[in-house]
């Protein structure tokens, strides 16, 4: 049941994604969940977030690899640390920023999605995935 949650996450993920990627390149700012910035920028607390995530998951990479504790890693296992990073600014940048319940809950939303990748990505739930 765990590997059909997962798997119907990351398909919806990958499409929202895709969505996203094309509207961007028509002129159409959109961020989640289905917030057009018609006219307007992103909200700073939301860029903030995903770039901070982004540099808290190299540090992460870049870590196992400095000291040499980086084998194959499987794309789950980036998603689950994106995720759980991107869950974690967005809480903070969100509690910061006074943003409102409604950002709280969509950053915990990006933590479950961290927590059911992490789940699936352990070693005897792997298999499921090659």
């Amino acid at each position: 049941m765990l590997r059909i949650i997962s798997k119907l996450l990351v398909l919806i993920l990958t499409l929202f994604a895709i969505f996203l990627g094309i509207c961007a390149f028509l002129g159409i700012q959109i961020y989640f969940p289905f917030n057009v910035a018609e006219g307007k920028e992103i909200p700073y607390h939301r860029m903030q977030s995903v770039r901070v995530a982004v540099f808290i998951t190299f540090t992460f990479y870049g870590c196992l690899y400095l000291i040499n504790s980086i084998k194959e890693v499987f794309p789950i296992h980036f998603l689950k640390v994106f995720m759980i990073s991107f869950g974690i600014t967005s809480f903070i940048f969100s509690i910061k920023g006074e943003e409102g319940i409604i950002e709280i809950i969509i950053a915990i939303f990006y933590l479950m999605c961290g927590l059911i990748f992490h789940l699936v990505s352990k070693p005897e739930i792997r298999k499921y995935f090659t």
